[in-house]
């Protein structure tokens, strides 16, 4: 059940990705998912990450902590994708 959740938490974060900026993470090596998003690799500007915060909220109808934005986990694709498990787990345990 565990990895289901994750697997499809990761799929509707893939789609979130290729929906709103064009980016496809299946295309990339595993690398990829600690990359900052903001980097000179992947490039995103503020305001397409302020669209991805909007669009995992919502999707995954979850509230993403200030402090994990505060310590830069929101700034990966591995960190978005940790934060949404980790909330959801938290909402499924309450």
């Amino acid at each position: 059940m565990d990895n289901l959740l994750s697997d499809n938490t990761k799929e509707g974060l893939i789609q979130i990705f290729k929906k709103r900026i064009n980016i496809d993470f299946t295309k990339w090596d595993k690398d990829y998912y600690s990359k900052n998003l903001l980097g000179e690799e992947i490039r995103l500007s503020a305001r397409d990450l302020l669209y991805i915060y909007f669009d995992v909220k919502s999707q995954f109808n979850i509230t993403i902590p200030q402090e994990e934005i505060a310590n830069g986990k929101f700034s990966t694709f591995g960190g978005i994708l940790e934060i949404v498990q980790n909330e959801m787990k938290l909402r499924n345990i309450s």
